[in-house]
């Protein structure tokens, strides 16, 4: 039977759920709810329909910027000791996972990123997924 992205994401979700990194917020799947909390979002950008299925996903951890008195100036900048405890969390369980002939997943590549109007800024995992039938 086809897998669908919905199944990749609900793949990828146990696994983080299994592992529990160490978040002050939550995972969730597609959205994120909240915007002052580290959190985890996954979610999917495509997945073929061939017998080995091939899937683009990605794995958004979130971390709320420190405010940061810069001469009398309140500025926002980056947590990156926090960015970089999550993210390494999260890429040692996502790195290199193959699960009983379902599935098997692996880190593609890694960015860091601004998400200026939550005043967060995020490590983007771009992970591929190869599904079999």
């Amino acid at each position: 039977m086809m897998k669908t992205v919905i199944d990749g994401k609900d793949w990828i979700l146990e696994l983080l759920n299994a592992k529990k990194p160490n978040i002050s917020g939550k995972i969730y799947v597609d959205k994120r709810v909240t915007t002052n909390t580290e959190d985890i979002v996954i979610n999917s950008l495509t997945m073929t329909g061939t017998q080995m299925q091939n899937g683009v996903f990605n794995v958004n951890c979130y971390v709320p910027n420190l405010s940061v008195n810069n001469g009398g100036s309140i500025v926002q900048v980056p947590n990156k000791k926090r960015l970089k405890e999550i993210a390494s969390q999260v890429y040692e369980i996502l790195e290199k996972v193959y699960s009983n002939q379902k599935y098997n997943l692996s880190v593609e590549n890694h960015i860091q990123l601004e998400e200026p109007t939550e005043n967060a800024n995020y490590i983007n995992f771009r992970v591929i997924l190869n599904a079999f039938n």
